[in-house]
């Protein structure tokens, strides 16, 4: 979608930063779907004028038709968590809160700032396109963005994220800015930087396995911010290899070649894709939502609506059931450092993302970078860092 290119402001949004603030969200059919996740829907609401002004449009996010037939309350409640999270959260690297409201029916709608698209939107579109990898001085400023906020949350705000992946980072304009989205499966950070699940037997990290450091797949008992580092190390091997980690040498077990097959979906083309989350029995109820955005120029219905959230379960059935093979080879991937591809010739202006990639996925998670060190040593080597080009 297109979004006029212009200075970002400061919105000096504290007057909504409170759960009373008004909002008038029409039904899901008379709004345009930006994106979807496990349960969730993701809309754009485009505000009337007031007294003259123009108003940006905003993201809402509501449980989808079906979750409200099966009368499932997780995903809903999870909705308000995340507003309780944002709304505490004012750091110009994640996404700002607009405000949340719950209708007669019980539903509660998120509003969130507008942004043009997400990381995993554009990788996606770069893989599709034959583009090459992101130019490394977009990736420069995610990673600094995305540093920046890790940074505020796990020292300010004492929060992991819980769910890094390429589409939980969004993109304004041009990366004139990125900012983190979803909350909703964040966890709280002790006083130690740590989350101790002996002590707090109620907490459980969900996250997407593809994107999960060692540790979390272990289940250890305890884990601390650095687990978090792991998947935006994971993030970084996105920008570079266009696809979710652990998807290429899946590819390659597979014994299959994406680029001879088009009318077929290969199993890794439907992972790379969909974002399916194939975690482990014990997180099997997790929320992987996503906030990408995908261009969709047609008002929904509600009939339309459910049949396409039944077409969506069908095709997550038949794609969920792929093989016990490929599921087996997933499994065994996840908390490991996926290889880089070979196809694609890197110049040196990504030696220092390749390197941070590396820092980042270490096994043991106290030889991995804090968020700090690493927008600190991008910020005093800024001079080196590559203009790129695409």
């Amino acid at each position: 979608m297109d979004t006029p290119r212009r200075k970002l402001r400061n919105l000096h949004m504290e007057n909504v930063q409170n759960s009373s603030t008004p909002i008038n969200v029409p039904p899901s059919p008379m709004l345009k779907t930006l994106g979807h996740g496990t349960g969730i829907r993701v809309y754009r609401l485009d505000r009337s004028p007031r007294l003259g002004e123009i108003r940006s449009p905003w993201a809402v996010k509501r449980i989808t038709q079906n979750m409200r037939v099966k009368k499932d309350t997780l995903f809903n409640e999870r909705i308000v968590h995340e507003a309780d999270i944002l709304r505490k959260l004012k750091h110009p690297n994640i996404v700002g809160f607009r405000g949340v409201v719950t209708n007669d029916e019980g539903i509660n709608t998120l509003a969130l700032e507008m942004c043009t698209t997400s990381l995993g939107s554009i990788l996606e579109e770069r893989h599709d396109e034959d583009l090459g990898p992101l130019p490394a001085k977009n990736t420069y400023k995610m990673i600094m963005d995305v540093a920046l906020a890790l940074d505020f949350l796990h020292n300010e705000a004492r929060l992991m994220h819980g769910d890094l992946k390429s589409f939980n980072v969004l993109v304004k304009g041009e990366f004139e800015i990125c900012k983190l989205c979803d909350f909703g499966v964040s966890l709280p950070l002790d006083e130690h930087g740590e989350v101790n699940f002996l002590k707090n037997p109620g907490l459980r990290y969900v996250g997407t396995s593809l994107w999960c450091a060692p540790e979390v797949i272990d289940e250890v008992d305890v884990i601390d911010s650095k687990a978090e580092i792991f998947s935006f190390g994971l993030v970084i091997y996105e920008t570079l290899a266009l696809v979710p980690p652990h998807t290429l040498e899946l590819d390659a077990a597979l014994g299959e070649d994406m680029d001879n097959s088009h009318d077929l979906p290969t199993d890794t083309e439907k992972l790379q894709r969909k974002q399916l989350d194939f975690s482990s029995d014990e997180r099997k109820n997790g929320l992987p939502t996503a906030m990408e955005e995908h261009t969709d120029n047609d008002m929904s219905h509600d009939d339309d609506d459910e049949e396409e959230e039944e077409e969506e379960e069908d095709d997550d059935t038949k794609e969920n059931d792929i093989s016990d093979f490929t599921l087996n080879n997933l499994h065994s991937a996840y908390g490991t450092r996926p290889p880089l591809p070979v196809a694609f010739q890197l110049s040196d202006d990504y030696n220092c993302i390749v390197e941070l990639f590396y820092l980042c996925t270490n096994a043991l998670s106290e030889d991995r970078p804090a968020a700090k060190t690493i927008w600190q040593c991008l910020e005093n080597n800024a001079a080196n860092v590559a203009t790129g080009s695409d």
